[in-house]
């Protein structure tokens, strides 16, 4: 038997899904930010460390935003 939907549901169920992928895309590219981040920071010299340092961290906390808001 079929269960009838209304079109509200079913396009809110749509948004929800694209809203879902777009957000698990964003984690994936800040994640590789975050590990090139951390690579760029291994071989830096000691002058710049603090600056990688602080963008490991930034990257850190954005990708600990997107992972909680989705």
């Amino acid at each position: 038997m079929a269960e009838v939907i209304s079109f509200q549901e079913g396009a809110r169920s749509i948004r929800r899904r694209r809203q879902q992928d777009l957000s698990h895309r964003c984690a994936d590219l800040v994640e590789l930010n975050l590990r090139l981040a951390l690579e760029l920071y291994r071989a830096a010299p000691d002058d710049e460390r603090a600056v990688r340092a602080t963008q490991v961290r930034q990257l850190g906390e954005l990708l600990e935003y997107v992972v909680r808001a989705s």
